[in-house]
């Protein structure tokens, strides 16, 4: 049966979120569910794509607009999200039709140059489609008393407020990578809305602010959603994930968890682990290829940036 791949309408969007229910679903009612996906400011975000068969929506996928930044170039980019293939049309190769068919409209239509998505699943199935993995770990830091002069204080940060501060701190923290996620202004402001609820905190140093974090709780585990320091040197990493572990402490959190590039440091309360999913991986639409270094510069990437 031949594969129609488009832009999805409204309805299709309708089907391909009732779709993905089986995976993605909450405590919603699926009806409730559906619409909570179409008002969505993240899911409104993403241009969706769906495969039809005789005029039903065998698989789908998202494609949110992002940038990468090569060399100072800012470049577009696409991350793909919620690839769901229906349980009566799987393997038959559609996902990976539709996959091929959004890389090529969203080159032909938006310039698009790099392609960029997180695995849930064995990452050899998207390496067959040109996939490169970024061997980026997980971290996991647990509570810990820790003096001297090794940690920062934190205050509490007004996301509402003080982001345009946020802003110069990220800038300054990539300053000195040749490829990293660039956040342009709207992505800012919707990144802002949609973890209004997080808590954001400012890392600070004989008063002066030297940088941020941003966690979200979930009873008493925290993911640690993004932050900004100096620079991505061991030492200063090392001190960030020290005050991290003091303010698991201070904050009765049993781990904060999330995406951290890996350092040497002996701190026994920090641990990296191989990520079993979200497995960043990217693919060039353009047949340029990201230089060794670039690509080891993925595992920068902050979990706030995950779709």
């Amino acid at each position: 049966m031949k594969l129609d791949c488009h832009r999805a309408d409204h309805d299709e969007k309708r089907a391909a979120f009732a779709n993905v229910y089986e995976f993605w679903g909450n405590e919603l009612p699926l009806d409730e569910y559906v619409q909570w996906r179409l008002n969505s400011i993240h899911h409104q975000r993403a241009i969706w794509y769906v495969g039809v068969v005789d005029g039903i929506v065998a698989v789908s996928l998202g494609v949110f607009p992002m940038y990468l930044s090569l060399n100072g170039d800012v470049q577009p980019t696409m991350f793909i999200g919620a690839v769901h293939t229906h349980p009566d049309y799987r393997r038959r190769g559609y996902a990976n039709q539709l996959i091929a068919f959004a890389e090529a409209d969203q080159a032909a239509q938006d310039g698009v140059r790099w392609s960029i998505l997180f695995s849930d699943i064995d990452p050899n199935y998207y390496a067959r489609m040109g996939y490169q993995i970024s061997n980026a770990p997980n971290v996991c830091i647990r509570p810990a008393d820790i003096g001297g002069g090794d940690v920062w204080l934190t205050e509490p940060l007004d996301v509402q407020t003080e982001f345009e501060k946020m802003i110069k701190l990220y800038e300054t923290n990539h300053r000195q990578q040749s490829c990293y996620l660039y956040r342009c202004r709207d992505y800012w402001e919707f990144l802002i809305q949609k973890h209004a609820k997080d808590q954001f905190y400012w890392l600070t140093n004989q008063g002066e602010r030297v940088g941020y974090f941003h966690i979200r709780h979930h009873k008493d585990l925290a993911c640690l959603e993004d932050f900004a320091v100096a620079d991505h040197d061991d030492a200063t990493l090392s001190q960030l994930a020290q005050t991290l572990a003091c303010h698991a402490l201070q904050q009765n959190i049993s781990e904060i968890h999330g995406w951290f590039p890996p350092i040497s440091l002996d701190f026994a309360t920090v641990e990296f682990r191989e990520r079993k999913t979200e497995i960043t991986m990217w693919k060039s639409l353009t047949g340029e290829q990201l230089t060794s270094q670039q690509a080891a510069e993925l595992v920068y990437f902050r979990h706030v940036d995950h779709v």
